[in-house]
């Protein structure tokens, strides 16, 4: 069935019993994840379950055509509801030949199903399938309009006992164009220049026009490219002394962790829209120069199964962040090494 966008928060947040598969899909791909991982957790409770919750990636249907339908048969071996997760980056006959098998009652399904996709033609195989199912719920993504990123923003920067003052709203508007993971990142920016609610003295609580500029500074940007040109174009080395040097100058590890998430969503946007310039343009990537070629170098490193393993070290990384109590410096630095050393061969490579 085709969920209006009116409909679409209604479904990820109380999705209905009889909806066994949903695939959300569309050109804005942070809002696209952002979704999936919240209706993981709708229905799971714990998406990080390893024991009911399977991932499969486009590589896995490619080599294995059973492994999704052995993956929705399966059953909970702890009690709970078992949910498959399943990413590609375009249409799939495949899976659209499940979807219309499984809305016939011909697959056995223990499991829920959720597709992540990147932009679908109404043409589409499995956008038509989905649209058409009863069992099946699709969900377009498309980029938010500025005043909707302004009122994340103003969401976001209020957890943190924060406000924006009118000047600084307008200032801010056009850091948040983009789609939805690239605006989060630059509010999370804004939030860590101004400090958590814990760490702020008592009366800085107003986000003003120079802060916006503060943080958009032409000097962070470039010693933050230096740092992710490196490790995701295959340069171990001057990645540690970009890594090093932005340290002692005074920028937060978390903010390089963020700024990492962001450049791997911005190659998984420009491989799902057909790789090519125009989605290069459309994803904010640097358009000319050695900037430009640093980005598609790290392009080139980072795609399908490598790209979705980088994507998940950076998880994993934020997670031990947050909950192991270890150096936060160690173990961005960490993961910035494996990731520049996992590069070093693919980046050499030529599409």
């Amino acid at each position: 069935m085709k969920i209006s966008p009116r409909e679409a928060e209604r479904v990820i947040d109380r999705p209905d019993r009889s909806v066994r598969a949903f695939l959300i899909y569309g050109p804005d791909t942070g809002l696209v994840r952002e979704r999936a991982a919240r209706l993981a957790k709708t229905l799971t409770g714990d998406p990080d379950d390893p024991f009911n919750v399977s991932r499969l990636s486009e590589d896995d249907l490619k080599s294995d055509p059973a492994a999704l339908a052995d993956a929705m048969a399966a059953m909970s071996l702890t009690g709970g509801e078992r949910l498959v997760r399943v990413r590609v980056s375009g249409d799939s006959a495949p899976l659209g030949a499940y979807l219309a098998e499984l809305d016939d009652g011909g697959a056995p399904a223990e499991a829920r199903l959720i597709i992540e996709a990147g932009d679908l033609k109404k043409t589409a195989k499995l956008r038509k399938t989905a649209e058409a199912a009863k069992t099946c719920a699709a969900i377009a993504c498309y980029s938010d309009e500025t005043r909707d990123l302004i009122a994340i923003a103003e969401a976001m920067l209020g957890e943190e006992g924060l406000q924006l003052e009118p000047d600084a709203r307008a200032a801010l508007a056009p850091y948040l164009e983009g789609d939805r993971a690239l605006a989060r990142g630059e509010i999370e920016k804004l939030i860590l220049y101004k400090g958590l609610k814990v760490q702020r003295r008592d009366g800085d609580d107003t986000v003003t026009r120079a802060d916006i500029t503060a943080i958009s500074a032409a000097g962070a940007e470039a010693a933050m490219d230096q740092i992710l040109d490196a490790a995701l174009g295959g340069a171990p080395a001057d990645a540690d002394r970009a890594y090093q040097r932005a340290l002692g100058s005074g920028q937060s590890p978390v903010g390089v962790l963020r700024a990492l998430q962001r450049r791997l969503d911005q190659f998984d946007q420009v491989h799902a829209a057909g790789g090519d310039p125009q989605a290069m343009m459309r994803s904010g990537a640097p358009r000319f120069g050695p900037p430009a070629e640093a980005f598609k170098k790290g392009l080139r490193a980072w795609r399908g199964r490598r790209l979705d393993q980088a994507r998940q070290r950076a998880f994993q990384a934020e997670r031990a962040v947050k909950r192991t109590g270890a150096p936060a410096e160690a173990i961005v630095g960490d993961l910035l090494a494996r990731l520049a050393l996992a590069a070093a061969p693919a980046s050499n490579r030529r599409d």
